[in-house]
């Protein structure tokens, strides 16, 4: 049984690679702005192996975390082949770059992929669980209300200032005040609109990281970075909050 788990993750891990292959193809080609191809290249092949996994969003997140590691020496062993057919002077070993390129993907890619894959699983869980009653409805309306707070604020943020950490509380927070299940179910909802609110945020600052040059373009880029980490995890605990605050006040009512 241990083993049909460890399985079925390893599968969803390959797959969620292969899908970030064919994102990195399509951009080579040109099918595909570079903002997004970043925003899947981060989130997209964690959010793929978390599909494909069953269990808890916990079982998702290991999913995903094995994805980024994946890509992250599929792209290192890729930069490292590069360097050796061009056979330039200024490279190191290629034992060296390759050990460079390995350590900074999987730093990069490891935890976002693996918010990814929990979202991913976490997506799975509330589909299987059937979306025709009113409490599933509503548990999707709040998702996709708290994504669009969340992505939203982007146009806002260079007024917010401080604030720039209100949005994904009160998105998180609508989410998971949506749905009925406790915590457990706050938690889901939380960080699946985070994580698609943060997605969305993003993609102005990754455009302008990959199209300006000097102070801004690195400033963008810090930015993307922090922001990245930071509003999944504000989300996720704002969904918990949330799902409390509904069951108190389910509670109160009932009494």
């Amino acid at each position: 049984m241990e083993l049909c788990a460890v399985g079925e993750r390893f599968f969803g891990a390959v797959v969620g690679a292969v899908a970030i292959g064919a994102v990195f193809l399509l951009g080579r080609l040109e099918f595909l702005p570079d903002p997004v191809m970043t925003v899947a290249f981060l989130f997209g092949g964690g959010l793929v192996a978390g599909l494909l996994t069953p269990g808890t969003i916990r079982d998702g997140a290991i999913a995903g975390a094995v994805c980024g590691v994946l890509v992250a020496l599929l792209a290192a062993s890729l930069m490292t082949l590069m360097s050796l057919v061009e056979s330039s002077p200024q490279y190191p070993p290629s034992w060296m770059t390759f050990g460079f390129y390995a350590l900074i993907l999987t730093a990069l890619l490891l935890p976002y992929n693996a918010v990814g894959g929990a979202a991913g699983t976490a997506v799975r869980n509330g589909v299987r669980r059937g979306g025709t009653g009113a409490g599933e409805r509503g548990r999707w309306i709040g998702i996709g209300i708290g994504t669009a707070v969340i992505a939203g604020s982007s146009l806002l943020v260079a007024f917010l200032g401080p604030l720039v950490i209100a949005p994904p509380l009160v998105g998180g927070f609508i989410a998971g005040y949506s749905t009925k299940g406790g915590a457990q179910d706050g938690l889901e909802a939380g960080l699946v609109a985070a994580l698609f609110g943060t997605g969305l945020f993003l993609i102005p600052f990754l455009w302008t990281a990959s199209h300006a040059e000097g102070f801004v373009a690195g400033l963008a880029g810090m930015a993307a970075v922090a922001l990245g980490l930071l509003f999944p995890l504000l989300g996720t605990a704002a969904g918990v909050a949330g799902a409390v605050a509904r069951d108190a006040t389910d509670g109160t009512s009932g009494a």
